[in-house]
Parts: structure tokens; sequence; C-alpha cells
């Protein structure tokens, strides 16, 4: 029964492939052979290159920035520091010594009195090219005097501000500060001086003579003294113990 349904399947499947068949032929004949694709279509497409970027790459871009405008905010706050400030009469009795008629005044006195001594000496003298050395010192340091904003009473006198504003940090507040940091210095290598020649036999001679190599290297190790303080003071070494 099975062998009976299959031959008869393939009677009636057998005529649509041969007209499907017929079809394909007729078909292929009419497709030209001469047919070229055109050299623009078949070029190939090229790939846009992927670019990756690491986000270390761009965390030390970042970082470049930053470091960069850090740079720059320092050197404009060290500009604006170490420039001058103008000078206002803030206190009362006080005017800026470039306006004081008796600032300009003292300094034309200076400068005739030493003129006045000039003319006692040959041009090309010793005492002459002294002379004239005091002048042009007298001159620049009235100049510097109007130039950094100092303050003159009525006598044309200079007076310094030392109540801390920063306007006047220059005229007391940083030379003192310079002058405590130097003199801590010499104190600090002279105390490690004599710390360092304690274990010798006759540490009184190497007081007399000096001994300049091993004073030479705690001259240059003294720079940082503040911090050497600071950490002996933490270990108790700063103060002398009792006997």
């Amino acid at each position: 029964m099975s062998l009976f349904l299959s031959t008869y399947n393939l009677k009636l499947i057998s005529p649509l492939l041969s007209k499907n068949l017929e079809i394909l032929r007729a078909i292929s004949l009419t497709i030209p052979t001469n047919l070229v694709l055109n050299k623009s279509i078949t070029q190939s497409v090229p790939k846009s290159a992927a670019r990756f970027v690491c986000s270390d790459d761009k965390s030390a871009a970042q970082q470049q920035q930053s470091m960069k405008a850090f740079y720059a905010a320092v050197a404009l706050s060290s500009i604006l520091l170490s420039a001058p400030m103008p000078a206002v009469a803030d206190i009362s009795g006080l005017t800026p010594c470039k306006e004081s008629k008796q600032f300009a005044k003292r300094e034309k006195q200076q400068i005739k009195k030493l003129q006045s001594s000039l003319q006692l000496y040959a041009p090309e003298s010793a005492p002459a090219l002294a002379l004239n050395a005091q002048i042009e010192k007298t001159k620049c340091r009235f100049d510097n005097y109007g130039k950094y904003g100092l303050l003159c009473g009525a006598d044309g006198l200079q007076h310094f501000i030392v109540n801390g504003d920063q306007r006047h940090w220059g005229e007391f507040i940083t030379p003192g500060l310079l002058f405590l940091y130097i003199a801590g210095w010499i104190g600090w290598v002279g105390r490690s001086y004599l710390i360092a020649i304690s274990d010798e036999k006759k540490p009184a001679m190497k007081e007399i003579i000096i001994d300049v190599p091993l004073a030479s290297r705690l001259i240059f190790r003294g720079f940082i003294w503040p911090v050497a303080a600071y950490r002996a003071l933490l270990n108790g070494d700063l103060m002398a113990k009792d006997v």
C-alpha cells in the first residue's frame, strides 16, 4: 500500500518539476553573458579606523590640565604677592611718601649737600667717584621708598606699620621673619657643632680651632633648622638633660 502511494506521489510531482526546470532554462537564456559589475560598487568600502581611548589616558589628560591650572594659579599669586601694594593713607596723620612734599624736600636737601661736597674734589679723583656713587644710591633709596608704598609723616620721615596689615608686610613682618630664620639658622648650626665635638678628647680645642669640614657640613644641614628643631622637641632632645 505504501509503495503504491509513493509511486502515485511521484507521478503527481514529476510534471511540476519538469515545468520548473523549463522556466529556469528560459531565464538563464535571457540573462546576457557580457555584464560587468561597476568597479565603484565592487571596491571595498574602507573601514573606519576604530579609536579606543583608555580611561587612564583621559585621567592623565585631566591631570595635566589640572596641573597646568595649578601652576598658572601659583604664578599669578606669586606675581600679585610680589607686586607692591598701592600706598593708601589709611592711617591718620600719614601720607604716601611719593605724594609728600616734605619727603621730596628731604631728598633734594641730601642730594644738594652731597653735590656741594663734590665740588671740593677733582672730577676723576677717588673722593669724587665715591660721592657720585653715594648720590646715585640716595636717589635710588628715595625712589624705592616712594615706589613700595611707604607712608610718611608731616616731617617727611618714613613710618613702618606693624599692625599686621597685608599691604605693609614688607616693612616689618617679612624682614622680621627673615631675621628670625637667619638667627635661628646660625644658632642651630652652633648647637649642632657643639654636640658633634662633645665626644672628642679635647672639645675645647675644637671650639678654639674650628673644624672647617665638619662646620661646612653642619651649615648646609642648618637650612632646615625649623624641621630639625621640631623633630628634636618631639624626641625630647631639644633641651639638655639635667645631670
